[in-house]
């Protein structure tokens, strides 16, 4: 092969997608340790990608035509392109380019017909973050990688100086959602506790965080007030993690931490399950329904929810001492 002295990897978005690069970059670095990598993402996900120390430099995504991203791509002249997004604009601007081009595969069809008709024929269930890896043995490595946490760059200085519990209560869609109402219930048992809510800006994580910030005076509601560093830095100080199946999941484990973690529409087949022996893992997988989704859904399509309405609260506490004993 070529020498390789300029090495371009896509992955446009988003949170937990980008966290889940890490262990890919690692080796990446590793296997090329004199290659500038460039990584292309959304603007707003930059902070993301310059905690990883294997990242030379960022190209930022700005909602520009296929066309002008395909211009940026050539000027670059990069010698091997990692499409870890695949989707119509990662492919389109890269067709016709010079370099070789090595795209991961995602198994749609397969998760598709685990949604729609609960045929499952995914036997080797792939994590994303080995996905990824994949890609890279097409040209250089072989055999797989265990998962590893990362050693990020951000402000590790505490925020908070005493011992905290931190809770995500939101996610994105509702079906990965745990109902506020339980983390109300746990939270109202960790009378002693020290307690740090997170979220975005959102108007749902702001509902949520506001709701069960009014349940005890001690509960610290950072919710909308964080950024990608600041968010980093709770999630590292923390003494236990609870969260939905979400961004924050899969950068808290990237941080190794203790995890409690809720699982509703979606499945493991899909390959954003926890990686961390040590992550504590909530579902229910007696239901015939589950997954509706291999993204998430605005609502249950049965109207029941139990996927996440059957998780039992005494249940997470027993966990939840066990990891803060």
């Amino acid at each position: 092969m070529p020498e390789i002295k300029k090495i371009l990897i896509i992955r446009f978005s988003s949170f937990g997608d980008i966290i889940l690069t890490y262990p890919f970059i690692t080796l990446l670095k590793k296997s090329f340790p004199d290659t500038r990598i460039d990584f292309l993402t959304k603007e707003t996900y930059t902070p993301l990608v310059k905690m990883h120390a294997g990242v030379d430099n960022i190209v930022k995504y700005k909602n520009e035509s296929i066309g002008d991203l395909k211009s940026v791509i050539k000027i670059n002249n990069y010698d091997l392109i990692f499409d870890l997004h695949k989707n119509i604009r990662s492919v389109f601007s890269t067709l016709f380019t010079k370099p070789e081009k090595i795209r991961y595969k995602k198994n749609t069809i397969y998760k598709l017909l685990l949604v729609a008709f609960k045929i499952n024929l995914i036997d080797d269930i792939i994590p994303v973050y080995k996905r990824y890896i994949d890609a890279l043995s097409e040209i250089h490595y072989q055999g797989y990688m265990d998962f590893l946490t990362t050693d990020l760059i951000f402000d590790k200085v505490p925020e908070e100086k005493e011992p905290y519990i931190l809770i995500a209560p939101s996610s994105k869609h509702f079906t990965k959602t745990l109902p506020k109402e339980k983390f109300e219930a746990v939270i109202k048992e960790l009378k002693n506790k020290k307690i740090v809510l997170i979220g975005d800006n959102s108007e749902k994580d702001i509902e949520i965080c506001k709701y069960l910030e009014n349940i005890s005076p001690g509960i610290i509601n950072y919710c909308g007030k964080t950024n990608y560093n600041s968010l980093a830095n709770l999630i590292y100080n923390s003494d236990l993690v609870i969260c939905n199946d979400s961004g924050v999941l899969h950068l808290a484990e990237a941080l190794g931490k203790k995890i409690i973690v809720f699982f509703g529409s979606t499945v493991k087949e899909f390959g954003f399950y926890p990686q961390l022996q040590s992550t504590v893992i909530f579902e229910n997988n007696n239901l015939k329904c589950r997954p509706c989704t291999h993204i998430g859904k605005s609502e249950c399509p049965k109207k029941h929810f139990n996927c996440m309405n059957g998780i039992n609260v005494n249940e997470i506490l027993i966990k939840i001492n066990e990891n803060i004993s």
